[in-house]
């Protein structure tokens, strides 16, 4: 075996050992049931077809464990759609989801590092069984969304219409979705798609606006109801997952009216970040490359305020093929090392390790070792270069 060979293996060999360990203990965190959050749309379809309304909290109180009563939170248009099938809605969506697991595992193909990647996406920090454990719906969105981009979208109109219909689709069950027309927006920028996919793109966002109007003029109290579980959901439970507009949330809660400032911080960092991957990838000559759009959809997906582990999950997916793809430099194979390894500080309260110190916090574990992650990915966007998806 030769010198470089070994070195490679041993950070695989390292990771690996450690996406075990956190596969094995991540279990434990399905302690709300497998799929929970399939009984809240079923139970919301039940209350819906009884003729009640489901955007009531006191209905989702005993769903799952007490005290946390998600509530529904989709719009009426959506809810209508799921009402349709009623008591089979269970079954229907199983099959989504199962649909959407095996699409993503074809688009993996026979390539190796992605496999990798993935399971180090998956084990995580326990996301992968969670995302996947509760049920939630977006999870398997996001997992048709990221297989579309495995698919090489970059090649012709067809795959790119592919990938704008499905991102309109989904933004009308999770609206932030709607930010991923950006990636077809930046990968045809300067090409002799840019007209066509452009036109395509902005009639999409103009079609999405258009269907959330309508849906709010049309539904009216009952929108307005919907809006309302949003807010009860998110603010007043404070169920804003782990955005970082958490950390300027907790200093701007107390000051009442300037809460704003927490949302527009939140923006401004992630806006800037964002800008400045993409000046520095059409430098570098990686705006029009497919590899990009997994690093810009990493990006987008973190620009959610309200980030949930469900979007974590999908966005380590991401990042992980992306910096995959690349032949990486000891110091970026170091430093996917101990981020993967610092994940680990989340068994903090458990005899591995104590609960104290920054780590013992799970969002600022998140955003530092995805920092490291992406740090290690960033030297490809300072240099020239024409590869692509290593195969």
């Amino acid at each position: 075996m030769s010198r470089n060979k070994a070195i490679f293996i041993l950070p695989l060999l390292i990771s690996l050992i450690i996406g075990v360990i956190w596969t094995v203990f991540s279990v434990q965190f399905l302690n709300q049931g497998i799929l929970w959050d399939l009984g809240i749309y079923e139970k919301a379809v039940l209350i819906f077809n009884s003729g009640s309304n489901p955007y009531e909290p006191n209905f989702y109180m005993s769903t799952i464990s007490p005290g946390i009563g998600h509530l529904f939170i989709y719009q009426p248009l959506i809810l209508r759609g799921m009402a349709l099938f009623g008591q089979q809605l269970g079954i229907v969506m199983i099959l989504l989801y199962v649909g959407s697991l095996l699409f993503f595992i074809q688009s993996l193909g026979n390539r190796r590092a992605w496999w990798f990647a993935s399971f180090f996406a998956f084990a995580y920090c326990g996301l992968g069984t969670v995302s996947i454990g509760s049920g939630n719906v977006t999870t398997f969105l996001h997992l048709i969304l990221i297989s579309l981009l495995l698919r090489n979208i970059s090649r012709d109109q067809i795959t790119f219409t592919a990938f704008v219909v499905a991102v309109i689709l989904f933004s009308l069950v999770k609206p932030y979705l709607i930010v991923y027309l950006m990636i077809p927006l930046a990968l045809t920028f300067q090409t002799s798609l840019q007209k066509r996919v452009w036109q395509l793109t902005v009639a999409a966002g103009f079609i999405f606006t258009g269907t959330i109007i309508g849906s709010w003029l049309y539904f009216g109290e009952e929108f307005q109801a919907f809006i309302t579980a949003v807010r009860t959901q998110t603010i007043d439970k404070h169920d804003l997952g782990h955005g970082i507009v958490m950390y300027f949330y907790e200093y701007y809660r107390s000051a009442g009216s300037l809460i704003y400032r927490a949302y527009l911080l939140h923006f401004l960092i992630l806006g800037a970040v964002i800008l400045g991957t993409l000046l520095l990838a059409k430098r570098s000559n990686l705006l029009n490359k497919s590899n990009f759009a997994l690093l810009l959809y990493f990006l987008l997906t973190i620009l959610n305020p309200r980030l949930k582990v469900y979007d974590l999950f999908p966005a380590l997916l991401a990042l992980f093929i992306y910096a995959s793809a690349f032949d990486q430099s000891k110091m970026v194979k170091a430093l996917f090392v101990i981020a993967y390894g610092l994940s680990l500080s989340q068994l903090a309260g458990t005899p591995l390790f104590a609960h104290t110190g920054i780590l013992s916090d799970p969002l600022n574990v998140y955003y530092f070792t995805m920092g490291l992650v992406f740090l290690g990915a960033l030297p490809k966007l300072l240099q020239k270069t024409n590869q692509a998806l290593r195969i």
